[in-house]
């Protein structure tokens, strides 16, 4: 009964609160006004904001923004160089690290030596070091036949055609 009660007071209180006109802020004040578009946001107009004192600066303003070139697929090395999919930027470097033994699922992960990486896992579906020399490959049933031409090849020009008899 107490927690409806005081709900049923303490709901007036929030409709009336709620409903008031809005008062005039600081943003408002006249003297604030006079200035018309404050200074462009963004890195175009102030591009030495990007830079933290490292050289050469690992952060470079691209499309107004300041971005993290070693480490972005979007901006990899330089502005506007995407990374291809599924790839990574390391260190400046579009890198797959779906098949890099240094770099294996993630930059600077190096696969243990004998280990190759597959899917970005190390040793993955690998048979154990070392491995079968050589591969073993299926015999063909019967020996291979040379390529065909696709067309039949013009007569040379130091042949005669053949004569009829």
């Amino acid at each position: 009964m107490l927690p409806q009660f005081l709900l049923l007071v303490a709901l007036p209180a929030v409709v009336v609160e709620g409903s008031l006109p809005p008062t005039k802020s600081i943003a408002s004040a006249p003297w604030l006004r006079g200035f018309g578009d404050p200074r462009a946001g963004g890195c175009w107009t102030r591009p030495w904001i990007c830079s933290k004192g490292g050289v050469p600066s690992r952060r470079l303003c691209c499309r107004n923004r300041c971005v993290d070139i070693t480490d972005d697929v979007n901006n990899c090395g330089f502005c506007g160089v995407r990374c291809p999919f599924t790839w990574q930027c390391c260190r400046g470097i579009c890198i797959n690290t779906n098949i890099n033994p240094f770099h294996c699922g993630r930059c600077w992960n190096r696969c243990p030596f004998g280990r190759l990486c597959f899917f970005g896992m190390c040793g993955y579906a690998q048979p154990p070091f070392p491995f079968p020399w050589p591969p073993f490959h299926p015999h063909h049933p019967f020996p291979p036949k040379p390529p065909r031409l696709p067309f039949p090849l013009p007569p040379q020009k130091h042949q005669r055609p053949l004569e009829e008899e």
